[in-house]
């Protein structure tokens, strides 16, 4: 590693070198991502139905797949900032792991017509894709000094454009190539562009600032190996496993997986005392078990302020053992969980254009007709709509910024951030009214594949102005709520929202009688009540603005 740059140049004042390797492999990234998904309900559906599955059948069950598979790209980022930050560092992270996600879209591709083979292959690039995606916004971050911080933000909007530009071109392309073509070369076009995602960024090894590790070693494997344990004790298994397994399996293997990862974390810690995330949590937990935290309080001499950490009822003997700047990341991010709790909702329907929107244009007329007449202009694939998305993303952006916010904000009514998420989450609510309403008419029309998928328009419409509103400001809210030391740890913990949101999705999916109509009615009652409870939970929050 010494080799390599492990800091900026603080006198560099133009663009880092190793910007361009960046930026090429998230576009490629991102189109071969964006891509394979587009598919993923269409085929899979075929794929379940060729096994025996009554149509209606086989696509609720395709339906779970997508949202599993989504919830393990956004839960396993938690694992892949610890490898990175503790262990190997950001860019061997990504590396390795991006050969995970080449090896992912390979068995995609040659075994496109198993279930078995697709649960691999998605599998995989679940583990590549969430593993690198805590690091590659990071790594771009690493690349900046005191001399061209001034760029960073552009940098980031170059990012920005290229994942909307990626994900627009390949949700058009690759449905068009399944059908044209066929489906293993539809699989197989997104593992080229990921494998020369990879090509592209290993090119950029010898320009890049490679940030090292802390503290890597043997106590950066133990940090590692205790905490990928813990998380699979407390949040991987019962996402994944449980309902696949037996109850007696499922039991010991999430009791096994959480005793023998606090183990390890014994074992780190008496090597040397961390007092991270982790750290402070256990020994806020242990004092309250052991009724130490009243008698750690009490010993305080009265010189320590009433409002200081160490008098906290929960933190106190965590701040007094750590610190009262360590104490105070933990307590703050269990504040801001209590908000994205809520938000898990809103990415339960969102993501759905991936896949209920996808069964329901299935059931249109996927024709363009020219006005006034019977003749097509043009025809569609039912995966090729949500291509709306980042079209309306990188419209909608904009408008916001400069029209609607200063608009409402000059009659008088502030647009904090959570203003700004509670009217998003009511609006994602409004969306699926809609596409209720529209699947209502498909109902009711005396002919199959009668109404225009055209009205899908509404609904990508009002469903991409809640993202702007709640995803990107949700990213803001974190960043600037978070104290220093926590702000990777909050990232991780704002991407497992969207895995638990897809979980629910995957849940609600498979319950009896569960139909199109059905459900999304009851998305749309859901997200309106979680609304409601983050309206309510909003008006008690306190803002406090951590900066770098």
């Amino acid at each position: 590693m010494a080799k390599y740059l492990t800091a900026p140049d603080p006198n560099e004042t133009g663009w880092p070198k190793g910007v361009k390797y960046i930026i090429g492999n998230e576009g490629c990234e991102r189109f071969s991502f964006y891509g394979m998904k587009s598919i993923l309900q269409v085929h899979l559906t075929t794929l379940f139905v060729a096994a025996g599955m009554y149509r209606e059948i086989g696509s609720e069950n395709a339906q779970e797949m997508v949202h599993l598979f989504v919830a393990g790209v956004y839960a396993f980022p938690m694992i892949g900032a610890i490898i990175a930050d503790r262990l190997l560092g950001k860019y061997h992270t990504i590396i390795w792991l991006s050969l995970v996600y080449c090896l992912g879209h390979f068995v995609l591709a040659i075994a496109e017509n198993s279930i078995g083979g697709m649960w691999l292959g998605l599998g995989l690039i679940a583990i590549g894709s969430g593993g690198i995606k805590p690091c590659v916004s990071a790594h771009v971050g690493d690349q900046f000094g005191k001399g061209n911080w001034k760029l960073v933000d552009k940098v980031f909007q170059a990012f920005y454009f290229i994942i909307n530009f990626g994900s627009f071109f390949s949700t058009l392309m690759i449905p068009w190539v399944k059908e044209e073509i066929g489906t293993s070369v539809a699989f197989g076009i997104p593992g080229v562009l990921m494998f020369l995602a990879t090509i592209m960024f290993w090119m950029g090894r010898k320009v890049f600032v490679h940030v090292p590790p802390h503290p890597g070693g043997r106590t950066g494997l133990l940090d590692a190996f205790g905490a990928t344990l813990l998380f699979m004790g407390f949040i991987g298994l019962p996402l994944f496993a449980w309902g696949v397994l037996s109850f007696s399996a499922n039991v010991f293997l999430t009791v096994s997986s959480i005793l023998i990862g606090l183990w390890v974390f014994e074992e780190r810690q008496a090597i040397k005392q961390d007092d991270g995330f982790l750290a402070v949590m256990f020994c806020a937990v242990e004092s309250l078990l052991k009724g130490g935290g009243l008698k750690s309080r009490q010993s305080l001499d009265a010189s320590v302020p009433a409002d200081s950490m160490k008098r906290h009822w929960f933190f106190g003997p965590a701040a007094i053992r750590f610190g009262e700047e360590a104490a105070e990341g933990p307590k703050a991010v269990l504040k801001i969980i209590s908000v994205f709790f809520l938000i898990s909702v809103f990415w339960a329907l969102f993501d759905q254009h991936a896949s209920s929107w996808v069964r329901q244009a299935e059931l249109m007329d996927l024709n363009l007709y020219a006005p006034w007449t019977d003749s097509v202009l043009m025809s569609f694939y039912p995966s090729q709509i949500s291509a709306l998305n980042p079209l309306m993303v990188m419209a909608l952006i904009p408008f916001n910024m400069f029209f609607l916010y200063p608009f409402i904000t000059k009659r008088g009514w502030e647009m904090t951030p959570l203003r700004k998420m509670t009217i998003g989450m009511a609006t994602a609510s409004v969306a699926f009214v809609v596409v209720a309403l529209i699947q209502a008419r498909i109902e009711a029309a005396e002919t199959a594949n009668s109404v225009s998928v055209l009205w899908q328009f509404f609904p990508y419409l009002i469903m991409t102005q809640a993202e702007v509103m709640v995803s990107i400001t949700g990213l803001e809210f974190a960043y600037t709520q978070a104290p220093t030391r926590m702000k990777s740890t909050i990232m991780g913990f704002w991407l497992l929202s969207v895995s638990l949101g897809n979980k629910l999705t995957a849940v609600v999916t498979k319950l009896p009688d569960m139909d199109l109509l059905t459900s999304f009615w009851a998305f749309a009652g859901l997200m309106a009540a979680a609304a409601l409870l983050f309206a309510l939970r909003s008006a008690f929050y306190k803002y406090r603005y951590y900066t770098q």
